[in-house]
Parts: C-alpha cells; sequence; structure tokens
C-alpha cells in the first residue's frame, strides 16, 4: 500500500477543475485569476490520463478542485476510474450531491465532506456560502444509499472550538470525521501548533480519525529544507483540470509540463527525475506539512513514525467496521 517499498506513486492528486462554487476564507483558489480560465478536465482526457496511470502502478486518486461536482464529465470519469480499479476519492464540500448521488453511485470508493462547524451562521461565514443545510442533506443521502463517507473537519484557531460538538455529532450521527489542521496552503493562516495535542486527545473517541504521525509532524514544524521529507514525484503528483503535470506541486507550482497524451512515458524520462529531484528543498518548502506530499512517507522512519502510523491504520481499521 505505501510506495516506500515501490518504485512507482501510490496515489495521485487528480485537478479536474478549478472553478468552486464556495468561497473558503483559508483558500485562494477562488481569488486567484490565473485560474479563472483553466477548461475542465474532459472525459476523453481523464481517460486517457487514467489508463496511463495504471500502467505506471498508481493504486489511489483523490478527485478534487475547486469543486469537482461542476465538472459536467465527473459522474462518467468516476464511473471509468471505478472501473479500472482504483480507491476513487472525492473531495467536494457537498452542495450539489443531492442532485448528482444517484449519479456517481456506485463510482466512488470514499466521499470526503467538508465540515467545520453545526452553525449555519458560521458556515455562511467560514464558507462564504448558505450551504450548512446542503451538507446535512448530503449526509442523510449518503448514509441512504450506503456510500462510504467521511466528514472532514479542518481545524482552524478560530474552529478549534468546534471540535466537540464535531466529534459527538459524528457519533450521535454513526457517519467518520477525519480532524486534521489547516495547513498553510496559500498564506493562510495555520492552525496554531499548540492545538496539536488538544487534537490528539480525541484519538480514541468513536467515529473519529486523525493521523498521528502528520500531527507529530507538523507540531515540530512540519518540512526541513536540509532534511526533506516531501515524496511529490515519487509517492505522489498533481495533474491539472487542462492537462498539465505540477511541478513540484499544485500549492507552489514552478512549472507546468503538458502531458500531451502519453503521461506514461512523461514519468519513465529521465526529465521526470529532473523535475522533482528538488523537491523539498525550495524556500517554500520550508516547514510545509500539506498531508498530500507527507502522508506516505512515515514507513522509512521506523523509529520515529512506526508505531503511530500503525496505530492511526488500527483506529481506522476500527472505524471502518464500527460503522457497518
Amino acid at each position: 500500500m505505501y510506495t516506500i517499498f515501490s518504485s512507482h506513486p501510490f496515489s495521485c492528486n487528480y485537478w479536474v477543475t478549478y472553478r468552486c462554487n464556495s468561497r473558503c476564507e483559508f483558500c485562494k483558489i477562488w481569488r486567484d485569476p490565473s485560474l479563472k480560465n483553466v477548461p475542465d478536465t474532459s472525459f476523453d482526457n481523464a481517460k486517457n490520463n487514467l489508463d496511463h496511470l495504471k500502467k505506471i502502478g498508481v493504486s489511489f486518486i483523490d478527485f478534487t478542485g475547486g469543486e469537482p461536482l461542476l465538472n459536467a464529465d465527473l459522474p462518467r470519469i468516476l464511473a471509468y476510474a471505478k472501473k479500472q480499479g482504483f480507491f476513487v476519492k472525492l473531495s467536494t464540500n457537498a452542495f450539489l450531491y443531492p442532485e448528482l448521488a444517484q449519479d456517481i453511485k456506485g463510482s466512488v470508493s470514499r466521499i470526503y465532506f467538508s465540515f467545520d462547524t453545526l452553525s449555519r451562521e458560521e458556515y455562511k461565514t467560514l464558507r462564504g456560502i448558505d450551504g450548512f443545510h446542503r451538507l446535512i442533506e448530503s449526509i442523510k443521502i449518503a448514509k441512504k444509499l450506503q456510500q462510504d463517507i467521511c466528514l472532514t473537519c479542518t481545524l482552524t484557531d478560530k474552529t478549534m472550538k468546534n471540535i466537540e460538538p464535531f466529534v459527538h455529532f459524528c457519533r450521535e450521527h454513526k457517519v467518520i470525521g477525519y480532524i486534521h489542521p489547516c495547513f498553510s496552503y496559500f498564506n493562510n493562516e495555520p492552525l496554531n501548533r499548540s492545538f496539536i495535542k488538544e487534537i490528539e486527545k480525541y484519538f480514541w473517541k468513536p467515529y473519529i480519525r486523525m493521523n498521528l504521525p502528520d500531527l507529530q509532524f507538523y507540531y515540530q514544524g512540519g518540512n526541513n529544507i536540509h532534511r526533506p521529507s516531501c515524496l511529490v514525484g515519487k509517492s505522489t503528483f498533481d495533474i491539472s483540470p487542462d492537462d498539465y503535470v505540477l511541478i513540484p506541486c499544485f500549492h507552489h507550482c514552478k512549472k507546468k509540463v503538458k502531458i500531451n497524451g502519453d503521461l506514461l512515458s512523461l514519468f519513465y524520462s529521465q526529465e521526470w527525475k529532473e523535475y522533482f529531484q528538488n523537491n523539498g528543498t525550495f524556500d517554500f518548502c520550508n516547514h510545509c506539512s500539506i498531508d498530500c506530499y507527507f502522508g506516505y512517507s512515515y514507513w522509512d522512519k521506523i523509529r520515529k513514525g512506526f508505531i503511530k502510523e500503525n496505530l492511526s491504520l488500527l483506529k481506522n481499521l476500527i472505524e471502518s467496521r464500527r460503522k457497518k
């Protein structure tokens, strides 16, 4: 499962659109003028890349955005990815899910709904839209359809007060909740590291998931550019809606490499190694703790992360069985 023992990436972050119907405080995608006119991924383009990702050996794909459900081809893309045997993850704010739930039923291994507060008014402030009622409706529909869902609670200094109600909600409604800190994605204010120990107290609560090594990594200040831990290009990488591999990552893209219908050849090229040879060492990599790029890098650090990683996996297994 973890690519530290493998020569190919385990996962791919597939950005199917940069359009979004939310206006989240801690995100810049909807603010960035350079992303405004980027076209959505088409089914034909995604199908070709998925075929190549399969040959490369990728197992896990996170279809993300923007708001991925805005992509009209997404149901077909998800269905094809599932048919190819990928673990299909969908990250969404859930606003459009009620209308599309039947269209994507059976095509998604797990859906992650953003869930930061139990207050409709606070949701408007945090997410910039009146969408809390749609989120609750989506949870009910997904449970009725027996869709595997996970509520993602992204904690900021402002929303740490919501952790107890969130934990209670997950237990009451028997739905898995994943708790993680708000990282400094786009020069936003990240969660104060002093709150990490408070988060860890909820590790053994029913229906709650978190990654202890990730939290510890965050608490210790994230990536050290002199001893980089980033595995972008090796464990995971990003594909943009307009068919580019983003170097080194989406959040700090220095170079875009057009795929041109042959991702497989690009991956096995000498250029691929050169593109990612400095991952984790750039100035902007210092203190980075974005879990997309570090979440699979603990198995080579047995003394530091092995026990906590296994403990996290054990807890996840317990919660997976609990909800059935």
